[in-house]
């Protein structure tokens, strides 16, 4: 099933998408060799693959991930035929969506988005790449509540496998792969606070490769500039 995202957006809120609690783990199905202690993502390219819950539907769909460190990334959203029919930039506190074919573009502050939008959970892109607290407990099948409320899980690694929001929003951490020295999540399960959910599963992901700054920058020329607020899908 193709990926409608007029309901993605509309109904899924914690994407982000995007993307990937870079430094913690989730539950190891086999071993993890040649991992690099203190190695972290700095950088990821990688194909993936979305899944969609919300309000009693589900959507799947294709698209391409670039992100860098801490919070900028661009996400290509392909159709069946892998042409681009959605663009989705990150950078800091701003978020832009480009519609190809329409040529328009909408792009605003997170804090302009009103607060019943879904696109204003997409902040929690924030949130899922945190890396855990450095005072982690050591054990395995470990449990901690960080001062910020956050509640971790780690597994049988001691790597982390959970992670909860005071709020109520959750990210699972699942299939983890020795990439680059890295120990890296095969794919990742988000939960938001109003019961919708998205899996990404990552595809041959590229970890700590140069990114041109191109490539994480929307081009906006010939684009109609609209408010984010305005965006409704395409």
């Amino acid at each position: 099933m193709s990926l409608n995202f007029p309901r993605f957006f509309a109904k899924f809120a914690a994407l982000l998408l995007v993307f990937v609690s870079l430094s913690a783990c989730a539950t190891v199905k086999r071993p993890l060799t040649d991992i690099v202690p203190g190695r972290e993502v700095e950088t990821l390219q990688s194909a993936i693959n979305i899944s969609a819950q919300a309000g009693g539907h589900s959507s799947g769909g294709r698209a391409f991930l670039v992100f860098k460190r801490p919070d900028r990334f661009h996400m290509a959203v392909l159709s069946p035929f892998g042409l681009t029919v959605l663009e989705v930039f990150s950078d800091q506190d701003r978020l832009t969506c480009l519609v190809p074919s329409k040529q328009i573009a909408y792009t605003g502050l997170f804090s302009e988005i009103p607060e019943t939008s879904a696109l204003k959970n997409m902040s929690l892109m924030k949130w899922v790449v945190a890396p855990p607290p450095s005072t982690a407990p050591s054990a395995a099948r470990g449990e901690m509540t960080a001062p910020s409320g956050d509640r971790f899980t780690f597994d049988a690694n001691g790597l982390v496998e959970r992670k909860v929001s005071p709020q109520g929003d959750e990210v699972v951490y699942e299939d983890y792969q020795s990439v680059d020295g890295v120990a890296f999540p095969g794919s990742i399960v988000i939960g938001n606070r109003f019961g919708a959910s998205v899996t990404i599963v990552f595809d041959e992901p590229q970890i700590n490769l140069p990114v041109e700054d191109a490539a994480l920058t929307p081009n906006l020329e010939g684009m109609s500039i609209l408010p984010l607020a305005d965006f409704k899908g395409f």
